[in-house]
């Protein structure tokens, strides 16, 4: 029996209005200027916030790890502390870090809306790596990207769709260390999602070291430094900036 995964999922709040009051508002002056009211109403669109490609496009984070978990070689999944990567287009995106076996599941970015997604394996055979494509193409709601994804050379790729990059990434390129990996982000998304310096002395800690023993398990994928930052397990993204959702924000 597989053990179960605990995901925490976002409350969606509904807000219901009640007992106002119709109001009819005159008819616009022909002699009035529209001006005010286009600005306020770019203001408007300018204020809502933007979402990722991959809203729409990609399986929420939820189903993401749940489709993940039920793999047959996903049976020891279990939740791995996140080191902070600190170069490349990664560097300095929060993300949740998945381990089981050899496998490998990264979700970049706030995950109530990820900016990506990738799963890895360490010494994956080409049967395995195209059991990861099938898990990936079916996570994507578009039948045009899991058609693209389909394209991918297996060996080492990258395409673009729409705002969606979709990357295979080999052993050894220099920062896979040691592992194959399929990525699905979006570059935009990703650069929004990324924390400021002040973000990351909020939503990361340093995990010291401890004479007489092991490094803590962290994201193979990534070389932790002596005393490596690894990101904290609850957070969210408010405004522009992360929050810690686990009542220890320091701010």
């Amino acid at each position: 029996m597989h053990p179960r995964v605990a995901v925490v999922s976002a409350v969606l709040a509904i807000v219901s209005l009640g007992g106002c009051r119709t109001v009819t508002e005159p008819k616009p002056d022909s002699t009035r200027a529209e001006g005010p009211t286009l600005q306020r109403d770019a203001s408007a669109l300018e204020a809502r916030p933007v979402q990722p490609t991959t809203e729409g496009r990609l399986a929420n984070t939820g189903l993401i790890i749940d489709t993940f978990a039920t793999r047959h070689w996903a049976k020891d999944l279990e939740q791995m502390p996140s080191a902070v990567i600190e170069n490349g287009v990664f560097r300095f995106v929060p993300y949740l870090s998945y381990r089981a076996d050899r496998f490998e599941l990264n979700i970049y970015g706030d995950p109530q809306h990820p900016a990506g997604v990738e799963i890895g394996v360490y010494a994956g055979k080409e049967a395995t790596k195209e059991e990861i494509r099938t898990l990936l193409a079916g996570l994507l709601q578009r039948p045009e990207d899991r058609e693209l994804i389909r394209q991918l050379s297996l060996d080492e790729d990258e395409l673009v769709r729409a705002g969606l990059t979709f990357k295979v990434t080999p052993p050894t390129d220099d920062d896979a260390y040691g592992g194959w990996w399929l990525s699905i982000y979006d570059v935009k998304a990703i650069d929004r999602a990324r924390a400021s310096d002040e973000d990351m002395r909020v939503i990361t800690v340093t995990v010291p070291k401890e004479e007489g023993k092991a490094p803590p398990k962290t994201k193979r994928s990534r070389r932790p430094s002596q005393s490596p930052r690894v990101y904290v397990p609850d957070y969210s993204r408010e405004g522009d900036g992360y929050i810690r959702t686990d009542s220890e924000d320091p701010r």
